[in-house]
């Protein structure tokens, strides 16, 4: 009796020890969250990133990874002001690693979160903001590299991306946005989003790295059916006939862009970025902007109108976006846009109604011949200036520009007295 009691015993035992493993389990989930766990994923977190970190509560999911309620990533200069607030997040940390004083995520999920990137007037982005710059020497790398992790695989579900350019006074808001992405401390960071953008949709595919130490930067931004706005100042760059309109322009947008640079500040970047790529914005209503207002002391409302369509490639290079061909649908006939505008904002195209001239009835043009008038090499249109104060210009034939009040002069008028003796003897013959 006393042997089988002892053996119930010892199976018991047996059974005890096989589940105490998942006992233990359960009941640091239900013990869980720590104030001590907490504490040490801040720590851990602003000794790898440099920014100042709040984390309102830590969990421990039963599928052994650990998840932060309220993580708030900011600039250490501006701690109420984070760049990042995530609702949740998942790491693919385990308590028992918190016990051994390790944090080594590999993967990690965030569900609804805000990320800003703000980049200020002198230049410098927000984002980059790191304690560890005023405690390292600015060449120690190699003790910047060990705090990052060595391969770390995200997923980001309802986040909402908000790009701000101080300088330009432009926002880019984009919602819904869902993808994953992968940091390599290698190769670097690679994502891919796709979400809503101003009622329309958009699609993003990034690679930011570092090359010689300097970083790099290389993407590719699709959208279509996006809705103008007030914010979308960046835009008048590729578009001067969008700029300094004091009402928004409205207008539906569809946009393919590739981008490649890299630097460490505004200038640099700008002096290395390069790419290329199409736009179409269809329609759009010009109504109260400073070039229909200019244009039509010239067409006089019988080539143009306000309700337009508008087509364009353009490339990125030396500090400039270039357009060979930028065709605005705006009455009868297209208007063709060729020429530049810098990144400080100063423009020069030269603007020309697309087949003006062979459009000239046979017997007018026969005329004209008869009067040495060359068609297609009548003055043209130059839009000259800048994005804030924009002035149409006419080319005449000795190369000159002179803004449209002065375009008849003394000499203009006598030519056209000359032209109308001539037109009137010709139909009297």
């Amino acid at each position: 009796m006393k042997r089988r009691r002892l053996c119930w015993l010892g199976r018991l035992s047996i059974l005890g020890l096989g589940l105490s493993p998942g006992l233990l389990w359960v009941l640091i989930v239900l013990v869980a969250p720590t104030n001590w766990a907490r504490r040490h994923v801040i720590a851990a977190l602003e000794a790898s990133s440099g920014r100042a970190v709040e984390l309102d509560s830590l969990g421990v999911c039963l599928g052994g990874n650990v998840s932060l309620s309220g993580l708030r990533i900011a600039s250490p200069s501006s701690r109420d002001r984070p760049w990042l607030d995530a609702r949740q997040v998942q790491l693919d940390v385990s308590l028992i690693q918190l016990l051994r004083g390790r944090f080594d995520p590999t993967s990690l999920d965030v569900e609804d979160a805000t990320l800003r990137v703000l980049r200020r007037r002198d230049g410098s982005l927000e984002i980059a903001d790191s304690s560890r710059e005023a405690r390292a020497p600015a060449n120690d790398q190699a003790g910047r590299a060990s705090c990052a992790p060595a391969r770390l695989a995200a997923k980001l579900h309802n986040l909402r991306l908000e790009v701000v350019d101080e300088p330009d006074s432009s926002v880019l808001a984009l919602e819904d946005v869902s993808g994953d992405g992968l940091w390599e401390r290698e190769g670097g960071l690679s994502t891919s989003l796709f979400g809503r953008w101003n009622q329309g949709t958009f699609q993003l595919t990034a690679h930011l790295g570092c090359e010689r130490s300097r970083p790099v930067f290389e993407g590719e931004l699709r959208a279509s059916d996006v809705l103008l706005d007030e914010r979308m100042g960046l835009l008048s760059f590729a578009v001067p006939v969008l700029a300094g309109s004091k009402t928004p322009v409205q207008g539906k947008l569809a946009l393919d862009v590739y981008m490649r640079g890299g630097g460490a500040s505004g200038p640099e970047i700008a002096r290395s970025l390069v790419g290329h790529g199409h736009l179409a914005i269809d329609p759009v209503n010009l109504t109260g902007t400073p070039f229909m207002a200019e244009l039509r002391k010239v067409a006089q409302g019988t080539v143009v109108d306000e309700a337009a369509s508008l087509r364009s490639d353009f490339t990125i290079q030396s500090s400039r976006i270039t357009t060979e061909r930028m065709e605005l649908a705006a009455g009868r006939l297209p208007i063709v846009f060729s020429g530049w505008t810098d990144f400080t904002g100063a423009l020069d195209y030269t603007i020309t109604v697309d087949g003006l001239a062979d459009r000239v009835p046979e017997k007018a043009r026969r005329l004209f011949q008869r009067l040495d008038v060359d068609l297609k090499g009548l003055t043209t249109i130059k839009l000259a200036g800048n994005l804030d104060r924009i002035s149409i210009r006419m080319n005449t034939a000795d190369g000159s520009s002179r803004p449209l009040e002065q375009l008849i002069d003394p000499d203009d008028r006598a030519r056209l007295r000359m032209l109308s003796r001539q037109f009137r003897n010709k139909v009297v013959k």
